[in-house]
């Protein structure tokens, strides 16, 4: 697209990437970016008049029912005066964004369900009255102990359950089964990069309630994807000891561990699952237009960067706010 007055910079609309300017996001951010997503949100519209269409954030904190495989024991990050898991909801959904509690323990029992942290924070989210606000699950126990608890609180399909039901290879008619409990469904990555799958999705009629996590940074087919998400499943219920206060432990299957099985560092030469923009392109045209970025492990930097990348135009508006950032935080 060029700028039909090249001496002013776009405004409105036009400030969005051009190659995918319906694009909705998913954003890896709640209880640890929230002050930044608030402020980049603020900076979008006052400074070039658009509403960046961020339309999730998702996350959690350290409960018993917490699972997947970042660092799950973390403690919310206290905002401001004042502040708890419910005034956090009520900002987002303020501001027309949903927010997603990540409920992705691999291992959970009937016992676990009565857990008074994991109960804590789903209650603030149930009692909200925002459509747009879901839970991720894994157990089926769980989502149907939700249900049942909140029947008008939608649901998400985790990466973590279709790694953990088919960790090798996922069909269509798996991925359709899913929605006779889930109302969403995210996209395993590996999947991403499989264009006979998305294709029969994309001719399903269903692409917009499935999301894809485009900027992965495990490696495609990784073979032990599963066992981690166990692993670090059994270290949340083993070391649980009452809302934040966990044993810590140090995963076995994590890259942070030098002596880990990651294979992100163990096989260097496999690709990692995070797209290319051609790829990402090839999911958009065939109608998927909800994306989801990670970024609650990393540094605020590292998230501000793939907005920089995948949400705004890339030459004048993502140079400006690069800039800006890079003053501010000097």
């Amino acid at each position: 697209m060029i700028n039909a007055n090249p001496n002013k910079v776009p405004h409105g609309k036009d400030i969005l990437h051009p190659e995918w300017p319906d694009a909705e996001w998913d954003i890896g951010s709640l209880f640890v970016h929230d002050l930044g997503i608030f402020n980049f949100l603020d900076q979008i519209q006052n400074e070039y008049d658009c509403t960046i269409p961020i339309k999730s954030v998702f996350g959690c904190y350290g409960v018993m029912w917490s699972g997947g495989r970042g660092d799950v024991c973390n403690v919310p990050i206290a905002h401001h005066t004042g502040w708890t898991p419910r005034t956090l909801f009520e900002n987002y959904n303020s501001r027309d964004i949903g927010v997603t509690l990540t409920f992705s323990n691999t291992l959970l029992e009937e016992k676990h369900l009565s857990d008074p942290s994991s109960n804590y924070l789903l209650d603030m989210l149930g009692e909200q009255e925002y459509d747009n606000n879901y839970v991720t699950v894994t157990s089926d126990m769980l989502s149907d102990y939700i249900r049942k608890k909140y029947p008008n609180l939608k649901q998400k399909a985790s990466i973590v359950k279709s790694t953990m039901e088919m960790p090798k290879k996922r069909t269509f008619e798996y991925y359709d089964s899913l929605f006779e409990r889930y109302d969403k469904i995210y996209l395993h990555p590996d999947d991403n990069l499989n264009l006979n799958l998305l294709k029969e999705i994309s001719d399903s009629g269903k692409a917009h309630r499935y999301t894809s996590l485009i900027n992965e940074l495990c490696v495609r087919n990784c073979s032990i994807r599963d066992n981690h998400y166990d692993e670090i499943s059994r270290a949340v219920i083993d070391g649980w000891h009452g809302m934040f206060n966990y044993t810590n432990v140090e995963p076995l299957h994590s890259p942070a561990n030098p002596n880990g099985l990651c294979e992100r560092f163990s096989k260097p030469d496999l690709r990692l699952c995070t797209l290319s923009k051609p790829e990402f392109k090839e999911i958009y045209d065939l109608g998927f237009k909800t994306f989801k970025l990670q970024g609650r492990d990393g540094p605020w930097e590292f998230m501000f960067q793939d907005f920089c990348n995948w949400m705004v135009e890339p030459n004048i508006i993502a140079f400006n706010l690069q800039k800006s950032n890079t003053l501010a935080t000097n």
